[in-house]
C-alpha cells in the first residue's frame, strides 16, 4: 500500500498543473484574444492589400483538312496539318512576338491607364507576359504531342480583360501571319519554279533551234549531193543521145545516098498496100522474112528531110525520158517544200513537246493568286474570357491561417510568461 503513494502523488501534482494550465489561460484569455484578433486584423489588411491575380485561358484545335489541301493546292509544298499547327504555336509561345502584339496593340496604356512613370519597361512588359504558358497535351513523359486534343494557353493578371484580350489578339494575330508566312513561301516557290521553267524552255528552243538549223544543213547538203548525181546522170544522158543522134544522122545519109543510087525518091507505102490500114512495121516477105529497108520505104527525100531535122536539133533533153525525168526531180529537190518550211519557221516551241508542258504547268502557277481566305493555322476551340474569380490572392484562407497562426502563437506566449511568473515566484520565496 505504502509503494502506490508515490505514484498517486504524481497523478494529483499532475492534475494539478492540468488545472493551473487552464486557469492561467482563462486568466489571460483577453491577452490570447486581443493577440489572435491583431495578427487576424494585420492579416485582412494584408489580403485587401494584395492587388487580385486573374487567369484567362484561349484554346485551339490543329488547322482544317481544307487548310492544310489548299495550302498543298500547287503539290509546290507538302505541309502537314502538324507542321502548320507546330510553326503557329511556336509564334504564340515567341517572346519576341508576344512583345510585338504589346507593342501594336498599345497594352502597356491599358496596364497603365494612368500613365505612370516608368522605370524598366522591359521588366514590366516581361512581368506581364512571362506568366504564358501552354498546357501540354501529351498523354504520358517522352510521348509526342497529340495535336487532335484542344491546347489550352494561359496567362495571368491583375486586369482580367486585359489579359483575355491579349491572348485573343495574341492568338488571332499569330494564326493570321503563320498563313502568310506559309502563302509567302508559296508565291516564293512558283517564282522559284517559274523562273525554272523559264530557263529550261530557254534551253530547250536553243536545242530545238539548234537542231531544226542543223537539219536545214543537213538537207541542204544532202540537195547538193542529189543536184550533183542527178546533173551528172542528166549530162551522161545528154552526151548518150547526142551520140545517138549522130549515129541516127549517119544511117540516115547512108539510106538517103542508098535510094539516091536507086533513084527512089518518094516513100512507097502506095505501092506496099492498098490496106486502109497503114503499118509503119510492115514486112514482107524478102528473103528470110527481113523488114523493108528504110531507103525503100521513105525515100531520098523524107530521109534528107529526117537528116535536116536531126543535125538543126540543139537539145535532146525533150526527146529522152530519163532526162525528163530527172529534170522534174531535180524541179522537186530545188523547190524542197520541207527546206522552205524549216528555213521560215520563227517559233520552234509548238514542235516541242516537253514546251508545251511547261507552258501549260507555267499558266497554272500564274493563275494561281495566293489568298487566306478560308486558310487558317489552328481552329479556334475556346475564346479568352474575362473572369470575375481572382486565382489568387486566396483571402479567406490567408485570414483563417493568420487566425490559427495568432491563436497558436498566443497560447505559446502565455506559456512562456507563466513560465517566467513561477521563475519570480520561486526566487521571491
Amino acid at each position: 500500500m505504502q509503494q502506490n503513494l508515490p505514484e498517486q502523488n504524481y497523478y494529483q501534482e499532475d492534475e494539478i498543473d492540468l488545472k493551473q494550465l487552464f486557469r492561467s489561460l482563462a486568466d489571460r484569455k483577453r491577452f490570447i484574444f486581443g493577440f489572435t484578433g491583431l495578427v487576424t486584423a494585420l492579416a485582412i489588411a494584408y489580403a485587401l492589400s494584395i492587388p487580385p491575380t486573374y487567369k484567362a485561358s484561349i484554346s485551339f484545335l490543329s488547322p482544317s483538312t481544307s487548310s492544310v489541301l489548299q495550302l498543298n493546292k500547287i503539290k509546290l509544298t507538302s505541309e502537314t496539318s502538324e507542321t502548320i499547327y507546330r510553326k503557329f504555336l511556336n509564334k504564340v509561345m515567341s517572346s519576341q512576338f508576344q512583345r510585338k502584339i504589346f507593342d501594336e496593340n498599345n497594352y502597356l496604356a491599358k496596364l497603365n491607364p494612368e500613365n505612370k512613370p516608368i522605370k524598366n519597361l522591359d521588366s514590366l512588359i516581361g512581368g506581364f507576359t512571362k506568366s504564358i504558358t501552354i498546357e501540354s497535351n501529351k498523354e504520358k513523359k517522352g510521348e509526342k504531342s497529340n495535336y487532335e486534343k484542344p491546347i489550352t494557353i494561359s496567362l495571368e493578371g491583375n486586369d482580367s480583360t486585359v489579359i483575355s484580350n491579349f491572348l485573343n489578339d495574341l492568338a488571332n494575330i499569330a494564326d493570321t501571319e503563320t498563313v502568310s508566312e506559309f502563302l509567302a513561301i508559296i508565291q516564293q516557290k512558283i517564282d522559284i519554279r517559274l523562273e525554272e521553267i523559264s530557263k529550261q524552255r530557254g534551253l530547250l528552243l536553243a536545242r530545238t533551234k539548234q537542231d531544226r538549223l542543223s537539219k536545214i544543213e543537213r538537207i541542204k547538203i544532202e540537195d547538193k549531193q542529189k543536184i550533183s548525181e542527178i546533173t551528172d546522170q542528166i549530162e551522161r544522158l545528154r552526151v548518150k543521145a547526142k551520140q545517138d543522134r549522130l549515129n541516127k544522122i549517119q544511117v540516115l545519109i547512108d539510106s538517103a545516098k542508098m535510094a539516091k543510087s536507086l533513084g527512089i525518091i518518094d516513100n512507097n507505102f502506095k505501092n506496099i498496100s492498098n490496106s486502109k490500114e497503114v503499118n509503119t512495121q510492115l514486112s514482107v516477105a524478102v528473103g528470110d522474112n527481113q523488114k523493108l529497108p528504110k531507103w525503100y520505104l521513105y525515100g531520098e527525100g523524107a530521109l534528107l528531110q529526117e537528116i535536116s531535122i536531126l543535125q538543126n536539133r540543139e537539145n535532146d533533153d525533150a526527146y529522152v525520158s530519163e532526162i525528163v525525168n530527172l529534170k522534174n526531180k531535180l524541179s522537186a529537190i530545188n523547190s524542197n517544200q520541207i527546206l522552205k518550211t524549216l528555213e521560215s519557221r520563227k517559233d520552234d516551241s509548238p514542235f516541242v513537246a516537253e514546251i508545251n508542258k511547261l507552258d501549260i504547268e507555267a499558266i497554272k502557277l500564274r493563275s494561281f493568286n495566293p489568298s487566306a481566305t478560308g486558310i487558317n493555322a489552328m481552329q479556334l476551340n475556346q475564346h479568352a474570357y474575362p473572369t470575375e474569380t481572382p486565382i489568387k490572392p486566396k483571402k479567406i484562407l490567408i485570414v483563417a491561417v493568420a487566425f490559427i497562426a495568432g491563436f497558436i502563437l498566443s497560447i505559446f506566449l502565455v506559456f512562456i510568461m507563466n513560465a517566467f511568473r513561477k521563475e519570480e515566484d520561486k526566487v521571491v520565496a
